[in-house]
């Protein structure tokens, strides 16, 4: 092992200590250990020998070379010498330095471009309006409760996904990818802090955390306050849009209480499982109320935690059985006609602005069933006394009363319809219900 020194003090006494420092044998171990050299000269306080070397001596080790010009690899510390001649994947000092010089002015370019791009994409966005009183209803509540959760900044400059919590207690940024897919908020680069835009290979990806969103222009160029103003007087014609929303919220409400429970016991879902219980969730959730379901889940959960504790179990195999528990539950439910209790909402566990604009116009809480959403829904938005409902209605009415009449039940048939609507389900799936009993 052969290094190559360049002095850069002329000190006689830090000459010697250099020397005595990079000296090797013939089988290329050092002469002397680094502790032993490390008295030998006074230095500053907090000085190591290695760096105090490295101020007054460049090395470069022989058995190194660049790979781009040939000439001999500077090493910084004995760790980095060569006892055999190799390849070195490292450059020279003046090689390194033009690649960082490359480097550096392709970042630059880079930098330009993507704020060309960004300035662009802003302008484009500046130039797009939204006409407010055609948009979907479910976006219409959906912009009410958005503009509760970030007074005032929803009408008087921008916001971030952070100021947007209080909107949902759970998936706010699902909420809010609804609104930007259907150009209702919108991104603006401008106010965003740097950083926020950066490249990735050719595409440019963003912070989501970071990005500042506005909402889009009026068509009629009026002020954001007056459009959401104008929103407060809807009347909503959407019924399949509202419960769909409603069911949106309402997983988020059931999976904000999951959660809390399982951090409560130390349980850990995957993605995967995370899913499969929303999925399962969702479709309960037509039936029943979000209460009801923390009740669900506040018993699956704790005998999770009390499986976890079994022989040959632990805590992931445990977690793992909640979605399935939770599943075989709730089948087990509707099998035997069991009734659910229904849990009072946590304190620390808010319901969100979307929640409350939900309850104002709707009329419903946690402890409304699915079904009597879903009727409620169909009365608000006109769909119970539709015309094309009528005529739905009007063969399988007919076909009710002939039975029911036919077997001297009239007066239990209407009995059994009015207590099946007060529970809240559809005349339809009512009179369907009543129809197979008779049947039967």
């Amino acid at each position: 092992m052969a290094i190559r020194l360049q002095m850069l003090t002329e000190d006689p006494k830090e000459i010697e200590l250099i020397e005595r420092y990079w000296a090797v044998d013939e089988f290329g171990q050092y002469l002397e250990k680094v502790s032993a050299l490390a008295g030998l000269i006074e230095m500053a306080q907090g000085v190591t020998l290695t760096s105090f070397i490295r101020q007054r001596c460049n090395a470069f080790d022989e058995n190194q070379v660049c790979p781009k010009c040939a000439e001999l690899i500077e090493i910084k510390n004995r760790s980095q010498a060569k006892k055999v001649p190799q390849p070195s994947i490292k450059l020279c000092t003046l090689c390194q330095k033009d690649q960082d010089a490359i480097a550096l002015e392709a970042q630059k370019a880079k930098a330009a471009e993507l704020e060309r791009q960004l300035t662009e994409y802003a302008r484009n966005q500046s130039a797009r309006t939204v006409d407010y009183s055609a948009i979907a209803d479910r976006h219409v509540l959906l912009l009410l409760a958005l503009d509760r959760a970030v007074t005032p900044r929803l009408t008087n400059g921008g916001f971030t996904i952070g100021d947007c919590r209080g909107l949902a207690p759970r998936y706010v940024g699902d909420f809010m990818q609804h609104l930007r897919e259907a150009g209702l908020v919108l991104d603006d680069p401008s106010k965003a802090r740097p950083g926020t835009y950066y490249w990735e290979g050719d595409d440019i990806w963003m912070l989501r955390d970071q990005v500042v969103y506005r909402l889009a222009p009026d068509a009629e160029s009026r002020r954001a306050d007056e459009v959401i103003r104008s929103l407060l007087d809807r009347v909503y014609t959407d019924a399949e849009g509202l419960f769909s929303l409603w069911l949106d919220y309402s997983v988020a409400d059931v999976m904000r209480y999951l959660e809390a429970q399982c951090q409560l016991y130390n349980h850990e879902l995957s993605e995967q499982e995370l899913e499969e219980i929303k999925s399962t969730m969702r479709s309960a959730l037509k039936t029943y109320s979000v209460s009801q379901l923390w009740s669900v889940v506040w018993k699956v959960v704790r005998d999770a935690a009390s499986l976890a504790n079994r022989e040959y179990y632990n805590r992931w195999k445990a977690a793992a059985t909640i979605p399935g528990k939770i599943r075989r539950n709730l089948e087990k439910v509707q099998r035997e006609s069991i009734e659910l209790k229904a849990w009072s909402r946590p304190e620390q566990h808010p319901a969100g602005t979307l929640g409350m604009v939900l309850g104002e116009i709707l009329g419903v809480d946690e402890n409304t069933s699915g079904h009597r959403v879903s009727s409620l829904v169909t009365w608000l938005t006109g769909q119970a006394c539709s015309p094309t409902v009528e005529a739905e209605l009007e063969e399988p009415i007919r076909e009710l009363m002939t039975r029911a009449l036919a077997q001297d039940v009239g007066s239990s048939v209407m009995l059994r319809f009015a207590e099946l609507i007060r529970a809240g389900h559809e005349v339809g799936s009512a009179i369907e219900e009543i129809g197979e009993a008779l049947r039967s």
